[in-house]
């Protein structure tokens, strides 16, 4: 394990611990031959007017190994909202979600060209030394939270289109 990775999998440990220690449903993914960096899988429950569950993904890009030797990261969380949308939907889709991310403080929802799954992703460029305290794994709660707070409030919307 690269000290970049090994110092991403302690960031994704401490941000298990949060979660788990507020009773948040969570789990620390390995890496495998599949995907080969670790992750952290949250559940959030009762998104949206139907209750949806939905599972953020959150772990560091690899292979910006040049950008972590500076001391910087680059997180990802991302949701798969639907596994895949009717393909006559796809275009309105789009368009909706283009709409929708003009008005976005952070992140985007999107639609994958194949399968067209509908998401919602968001990046984070980190310091290295801004994420070594508490008040890093707090933040990226709220950010969390501000990503959670902007399904709620357009999960229905896509999802009805899908």
């Amino acid at each position: 394990m690269t000290d970049s990775s090994s110092f991403a999998y302690s960031v994704l440990t401490r941000l298990f611990d949060y979660y788990d220690g507020h009773g948040i449903a969570s789990k620390l993914a390995e890496p495998d031959e599949e995907a080969p960096y670790a992750s952290l899988l949250i559940r959030f429950d009762e998104i949206g007017s139907r209750s949806d569950s939905l599972i953020f993904e959150i772990g560091f890009i690899p292979g910006l190994d040049e950008a972590a030797q500076e001391g910087v990261h680059l997180l990802q969380t991302f949701s798969v909202v639907r596994e895949e949308t009717e393909p006559e939907s796809y275009e309105r889709l789009l368009d909706i979600c283009a709409s929708l991310n003009h008005t976005l403080p952070l992140g985007a929802f999107g639609v994958a060209a194949k399968g067209g799954a509908l998401y919602f992703k968001h990046n984070a460029m980190l310091r290295r030394d801004w994420l070594d305290n508490e008040q890093g794994l707090q933040h990226l709660d709220r950010m969390n939270g501000l990503i959670l707070h902007q399904l709620h409030q357009f999960v229905d919307k896509l999802v009805d289109e899908a």
